[in-house]
């Protein structure tokens, strides 16, 4: 059930960014939100689209403790959640079923401390979303995964934020989100710096700019997701480890400066150990270990 019934509810987003604009485009646009106010530090609002609705407001302060049955999202940068939620825990005690979530991956939910002294129900809320440019709301974050930790009494909020994005809800230990939010920095940001050294390899070998090295990769990325989707693990994995080409791995490895080299064993390790999943014949894949430990 959404909670605020039909109406929706009030919404506070602290940090009109790129994440916390998303997520106002997605409580207005699925009814979860009657009214969304964006607090900020710059005297004028960011220009979005958001903020020509008659239901969105900004302010650079808050006017009180957030609004009965209101919804506050934290969306700053993990340093700033704690001087955030001590600002608002300023402007008074809540009212019963206010709830505050900050989105944060790795910062657990006592990182609002402060506002839960103060009577809201806290916890963390964080999209597995990329978010490079902000808006795109509903459409942006939905079938995503959200994950969340914090108090029985924040959960139902962000059940029904997961509900609206036809997404799903993953609880994590709060001791668990350092680990959490890792294998979020390697499933997004650290794709995206492998595809920088793919694209500086290809516009070196080609003598082609960077970004047109870039365009010829995209392809091929997109069917590593397409295969990771159809197949799964271990079955999406492609290339020479897996077919167990140790010459192919050797011609690599002696074409690479140091840096990438090393940052290219470290990877067909990890790739050596899928293959083996997938039936690499146990004395090849023994050979290409040696060679990669002989690389470094």
């Amino acid at each position: 059930m959404r909670p605020g019934g039909p109406g929706g509810r009030p919404f506070w987003i602290v940090g009109p960014g790129r994440m916390g604009l998303t997520m106002g485009g997605l409580v207005l646009e699925s009814g979860l939100a009657a009214r969304v106010d964006f607090f900020g530090r710059r005297a004028a609002p960011p220009q979005h689209i958001l903020f020509e609705r008659p239901s969105v407001f900004y302010s650079t302060r808050f006017p009180g403790p957030a609004p009965r049955n209101a919804v506050v999202l934290v969306a700053v940068p993990d340093a700033a959640v704690p001087e955030a939620a001590a600002s608002l825990a300023e402007a008074g005690v809540a009212p019963n079923g206010t709830v505050a979530l900050h989105l944060s991956g790795v910062l657990p939910a006592s990182s609002l401390g402060a506002l839960r002294s103060r009577g809201y129900a806290i916890g963390s809320l964080h999209p597995l979303q990329t978010v490079a440019e902000p808006g795109g709301g509903l459409a942006r974050l939905r079938g995503i995964a959200f994950a969340f930790e914090g108090e029985p009494a924040a959960r139902g909020v962000a059940e029904a934020i997961a509900e609206v994005a036809d997404g799903r809800l993953l609880e994590v230990r709060a001791s668990e989100k350092p680990k959490y939010h890792a294998a979020c920095v390697f499933a997004a940001n650290y794709v995206v710096a492998s595809m920088a050294v793919a694209a500086r390899l290809l516009a070196e070998a080609a003598a082609i700019p960077e970004r047109d090295a870039l365009a010829a990769l995209l392809p091929l990325l997109e069917g590593a997701r397409a295969n990771l989707e159809r197949l799964g693990l271990p079955g999406a994995l492609t290339g020479p480890v897996v077919r167990g080409d140790l010459e192919t791995v050797r011609l690599h490895l002696a074409a690479l400066d140091a840096p990438t080299r090393a940052l290219y064993s470290a990877l067909a390790r990890e790739t050596l150990r899928l293959a083996r999943q997938a039936g690499l014949e146990p004395g090849r894949a023994q050979e290409i270990a040696r060679l990669l430990e002989a690389a470094e």
